[in-house]
């Protein structure tokens, strides 16, 4: 593999897609190691990623369960309640979650690899999940 690229920096991505060397390689081997997803769903394409420090699927996951909650209910505050249960039940307890209109933003403490704020059409929306849990 070399696709025009000096060899050291080809044998460096061929140790990130294919670390044990099966000599196969995948389609989701090649988006797993570059981090980079060029399927995702259009709903995705219209958010704005403001902070995060979780892994992408993660993200994504979550994004698409607040987006569903927001649909499914009436008020936010059934919607949060519903994104909170859920996410209690998938990733485990000590989750907080908020929308706010316009500009909104303020800074938490949080377990690594568990913050997420992004905005989708002109409500900023966050989860992240305490040290308690």
């Amino acid at each position: 593999m070399r696709l025009g690229m000096k060899e050291s920096k080809a044998e460096i991505l061929c140790d990130l897609i294919d670390p044990e060397r099966r000599g196969e390689v995948t389609r989701s081997d090649v988006c797993v190691a570059l981090k980079c997803w060029p399927n995702q769903q259009a709903i995705l394409k219209d958010i704005n990623v403001l902070e995060t420090d979780m892994p992408a699927m993660k993200r994504n996951s979550i994004i698409h369960l607040i987006l569903e909650s927001k649909l499914q209910n009436k008020t936010k505050k059934g919607a949060l309640d519903k994104v909170k249960e859920q996410l209690d039940q998938i990733y485990g307890p000590s989750w907080n979650c908020y929308i706010a209109e316009k500009n909104y933003w303020f800074v938490c403490s949080h377990r690594p690899g568990s913050n997420l704020a992004f905005t989708y059409k002109g409500y900023v929306y966050g989860i992240y999940q305490t040290f308690g849990a």
